[in-house]
């Protein structure tokens, strides 16, 4: 039995049977029907590795109720030492976190480094991980941060802390929620709407097209050329570009489908895409693409750690001593080399992620270093930075750095991403790429299917882009209109979604970070 989003055990019964219990509920008791389903839908995916977000939860409400009741400095107490005592129990809250997400997550990959360094030989242990570890884990650390800096008050309900931390539309993939932002609707215990369960179950709907259409009929294709076909340039492109979009119509579709289980509890769950692909740099496409990720490194690793004393210690002596452009620089770039670091490491056990990391950190250097220059060459030659052709040359630089970022990310092995990269250049055989793709798990018809709906796509993602009010307009049809587009697009996926053998309905991309 799994309860994966995109399957229908979630979306034709377990999510229709919360939705009914809750709204027979009193308003006063629906949050507790939510925890409940929460705990439910945990237990289905990992069994009693529930207690280890019970466990994380209730620590972490321990030491928020520690830190709120820190207001000022007890009688007799220094002022700069109550704050180093508080921040010394941040830091340790912290850390006991972020220990349980290592030790399970992390010890084979720690334990193999280090006796690969050695020379030596380490046998991987069996550890059995929760569902939504590295998602819960920022939580709760966002949670106690807030809590610390009194941008929030801890809530004396453990109960209530557990529903965030569990909350079943978000474990798998996130969007990451801050505490701030979702704990009023959580516990409004709103009624449920027919408008709100429409627009919900559009949003599902348009999840699962995504999803099932386009990302779960390329599966097997990525799979195929990244196992046994990375001796040819030409297949090892169209593997970048295939995982490229498998991964994107994977995850935003199962964050669509999220979304729109919170929606019909009016739960607003925040967005965590924006149009990634019409960015203009790198730096830009991170501010669109796993938005709640960025703003918690942001938050909570990149301004910490530029705002730290030895950063502006540091700074401040660069600049004495005459070195002012390199003081502006050095300090935003240490703390853009922390982020990236934790970005990779955060995605999972492997240096390919840490590669991945580091590779954006170092196109985002070369963007803040060159932006302004470039923009100066171009004021210089007449060039309009906002025409066609230069929005051009930066959608043509940025696909390129997206692809073969994300083949190095898909790559079982840095060597293996290394061998890749250097075929596209060395080793390019189109005519033998063209007529191996028929036989990699897709036929002529498969490739029809997701070359239409992967268009579909594209024409709302660019609607969007300009503003254009696709929700207004849509409401704005005839009954028949809106019925057909949706009997459409149920009818595409009913259809044309991949099924049965070599097709994984668990298999959520984003799930196993």
């Amino acid at each position: 039995m799994t309860l994966s989003y995109n399957s229908p055990l979630f979306f034709a019964i377990f999510l229709p049977a919360v939705a009914l219990l809750y709204q027979l509920t009193p308003q006063k008791f629906r949050w507790i029907v939510l925890l409940t389903a929460d705990y439910v839908f945990f237990f289905v995916w990992s069994k009693a590795l529930l207690l280890y977000n019970v466990g994380s939860t209730f620590m972490t409400y321990l030491f928020a109720r520690k830190l709120s009741s820190m207001k000022k400095a007890p009688e007799g107490m220094d002022r700069k030492a109550f704050k180093k005592k508080k921040h010394r129990i941040l830091v340790l809250s912290v850390l006991l976190n972020l220990s349980i997400l290592v030790v399970l997550k992390y010890t084979n990959f720690i334990g193999s480094s280090v006796m690969s360094l050695f020379g030596g030989s380490f046998t991987a242990l069996t550890i059995a991980v929760p569902i939504g570890i590295s998602y819960y884990t920022l939580q709760c650390i966002s949670y106690l941060s807030d809590v610390a800096n009194k941008k929030i008050e801890a809530d004396t309900n453990f109960f209530r802390l557990a529903l965030y931390t569990s909350f079943f539309p978000t474990i798998l993939e996130g969007p990451i929620t801050r505490f701030k932002e979702i704990s009023a609707d959580l516990f409004a215990g709103h009624s449920i709407t027919a408008e709100n369960l429409t627009i919900g179950y559009e949003r599902i709907l348009w999840g699962l097209f995504k999803k099932m259409v386009i990302a779960d009929h390329l599966a097997p294709v990525v799979t195929s050329i990244f196992r046994d076909h990375s001796d040819n340039g030409g297949l090892c492109l169209m593997g970048a570009i295939f995982c490229t979009i498998q991964l994107y119509m994977d995850f935003a579709g199962t964050i669509d489908i999220a979304i729109g289980a919170g929606k019909i509890f009016d739960i607003t769950i925040a967005e965590n895409f924006r149009q990634p692909f019409f960015a203009k740099n790198a730096g830009d496409f991170w501010h669109r693409w796993h938005i709640t990720l960025g703003t918690f490194f942001r938050d909570y690793i990149f301004y910490p750690v530029s705002l730290s004393k030895p950063v502006q210690s540091l700074t401040k002596h660069l600049t004495k001593k005459g070195h002012k452009k390199l003081a502006r620089y050095l300090g935003p770039s240490i703390a853009m080399l922390c982020v990236w670091l934790a970005n990779g490491f955060w995605h999972g056990p492997y240096w390919t992620y840490v590669f991945y990391g580091i590779y954006y950190f170092v196109f985002m250097i070369i963007e803040m270093l060159f932006e302004k220059p470039f923009e100066a060459w171009c004021a210089k030659h007449h060039l309009d930075v906002n025409g066609w052709g230069i929005r051009t040359f930066r959608f043509i630089k940025l696909f390129f750095i997206v692809i073969i970022g994300e083949m190095f990310f898909r790559a079982s092995t840095m060597a293996l991403g290394m061998k890749m990269f250097t075929n596209i250049f060395v080793n390019f055989n189109m005519k033998g790429c063209l007529s191996t793709l028929p036989y990699l798990g897709m036929d002529v018809w498969d490739y029809l299917t997701v070359s239409l709906a992967f268009i579909v796509v594209i024409i709302v993602s660019v609607l969007k882009e300009k503003k254009y009010p696709i929700r207004q307009k849509f409401e704005g049809m005839t009954t028949a209109a809106r019925w057909g587009i949706l009997y459409a697009l149920i009818f595409a996926v009913i259809l044309f979604g991949a099924y049965g053998p070599g097709y994984d309905a668990v298999a959520m991309m984003y799930a196993g970070f």
